[in-house]
């Protein structure tokens, strides 16, 4: 008997997202660790290229049709029509297959002449061969996650997901570690995405009826748009990467940089749940309450991240050289600099993806595409008149550029519509700042000159310091509310509730009587 009775509960939703985003984490950490322990810089610039082209391909290949399906199969189960729900699994798979399949093999083709074009080695053709047919792979998995999502299966989502991430790293480096070097990381990708695509078509099995009427137009017109903000979102991701390479023509430097981008981008765990549980609460409080729902609401999220993010992303950039060096080697320490920029500046991307997320919310997605071209065309250019003079700084100084532009032009196009709080809380989260990193790079200064510990024993040390500084001095200066702790009650796992519990008794003073 087909399975169609969804009922989409969002904060379990977001919650079983959440603790998705967390094993990614975990595991990527332990990835990128081991990672320069087993290829050298000059590899790990191979392997970033290698993902750029994954994501080239599988962006193209999709053609945003995931996107597609969830909301038409998410349509049709809210509307009790399974079968036409079954009709655009079958239709949009299909079409994939259709454009994907030609182009795997154009690409194969292909494969000589970009590793002597891009590579400059003609053995670096095996690599994009095995890269591609892993894309491919990606493609059918990313699809049948958008039927998980479309259905409110998220915990069919989630086990998808937690089964390619590790796995793929894991053998990956195993692979890479048993003499194939850069070549075992796309096969680690291949035999990751053949297995989750393996469960995904397993935990699929009589959740949507036979059908295949749907109109392939009519999956295209809404998909094709969103085609163009994906390809603006690679170029975000991968445009200055590749920029760097292509003028410095340096695959050590490229890696080196690559390895300051991954590293930063874990701090994106302090926002993206807040993101994730912010967008259905938005577009209900806009339907019921107007702008001034939004507004409420969209200000404790903000409070929240600014409190968060900006105080996480100074301290690792007053610590910059001593974290890099701890966990990737002194060979690492060069790009402190670009490190630290892109820390400090992490800010601005938590405020973009909360502004973004309230265009969405609120029905005005058509600036977005307009918003994030531009701010990539800003990006870009800086990387391109600053590669040569500055190296991976210009690289740091793009992206913190996309950032801010980013976040300024969502802000003036919200504010037509809407009161925007985009500062609140940042004057108390200035202050948290200052008072947490200050006595961080002391701490660091001392155990370094004084004691002589290695960043690798300091490190702890230091992460140890920031979190009780942060959790004093938020409890002295009084900056965190009962309400700041909502949003991330619904976001959280249940199993984290009761820590997060503890964190707010500790951190929110009760008046008393």
């Amino acid at each position: 008997m087909t399975e169609t009775a969804t009922v989409f509960n969002v904060p379990r939703g977001t919650a079983y997202i959440t603790a998705q985003q967390l094993v990614i984490y975990a595991s990527s950490f332990v990835y990128y660790v081991l990672l320069i322990r087993i290829l050298n810089l000059s590899q790990i610039g191979q392997v970033s290229l290698l993902a750029a082209a994954s994501a080239a391909f599988t962006t193209i290949t999709q053609l945003a049709l995931p996107l597609a399906a969830t909301r038409f199969i998410s349509a049709s189960i809210g509307g009790k029509d399974p079968s036409t729900a079954g009709a655009v699994a079958s239709t949009s798979l299909r079409l994939t297959i259709t454009i994907a399949a030609p182009l795997l093999l154009l690409s194969v083709l292909a494969s000589p002449w970009i590793a002597i074009t891009v590579f400059k080695d003609s053995n670096a053709t095996s690599f994009l061969i095995v890269a591609f047919a892993a894309s491919f792979l990606l493609d059918l998995t990313a699809l049948y996650g958008a039927y998980f999502l479309g259905l409110g299966r998220y915990a069919e989502m989630t086990y998808q997901n937690i089964l390619f991430h590790p796995l793929s790293r894991g053998i990956g480096l195993v692979l890479a570690y048993k003499g194939l070097g850069p070549l075992g990381i796309p096969a680690g990708w291949a035999i990751g995405a053949f297995a989750a695509l393996l469960l995904s078509i397993y935990l699929m099995k009589g959740k949507l009826p036979r059908a295949d009427n749907f109109p392939a137009r009519t999956l295209l017109v809404f998909s094709l748009p969103l085609l163009a903000s994906a390809l603006v979102t690679l170029l975000q991701s991968w445009g200055d990467i590749a920029l760097l390479q292509a003028i410095l023509g340096q695959f050590s430097t490229t890696g080196a940089y690559y390895l300051d981008v991954t590293s930063v981008s874990f701090l994106s765990i302090l926002w993206t749940p807040a993101a994730g549980a912010l967008y259905p609460a938005l577009s209900s409080s806009y339907t019921s309450q107007g702008p001034t729902g939004v507004s409420e609401k969209l200000g404790v999220a903000m409070r929240l991240v600014n409190l968060t993010v900006l105080p996480a992303g100074v301290a690792l950039a007053v610590i910059a050289p001593t974290a890099l060096e701890a966990v990737y080697g002194p060979s690492l320490v060069a790009g402190a600099l670009p490190f630290a920029i892109l820390a400090i500046t992490i800010i601005f991307s938590a405020q973009s993806l909360l502004l973004i997320t309230t265009l969405q919310a609120i029905g005005k997605t058509k600036p977005i595409l307009g918003i994030s071209l531009a701010a990539t065309i800003l990006d870009l250019a800086a990387v391109a008149l600053g590669a040569r003079p500055l190296g991976t700084t210009a690289g740091a100084i793009g992206r913190a550029l996309l950032a801010l532009a980013t976040m300024t032009l969502s802000w003036l196009t919200l504010r037509r519509v809407l009161h925007v709080p985009l500062t609140h809380g940042l004057s108390k989260a200035l202050l948290v700042a200052i008072l947490t990193a200050a006595p961080l790079a002391i701490i660091d200064y001392v155990l370094a000159t004084n004691l002589h510990l290695t960043p690798f024993f300091r490190l702890p040390v230091l992460v140890v310091a920031f979190v009780l500084a942060f959790l004093i001095v938020g409890r002295e200066l009084s900056i965190f509310t009962g309400t700041d702790f909502e949003l991330l009650e619904n976001a959280l796992p249940h199993l984290l509730a009761h820590y997060l519990g503890v964190i707010e008794r500790f951190l929110v003073r009760r008046p008393t009587s």
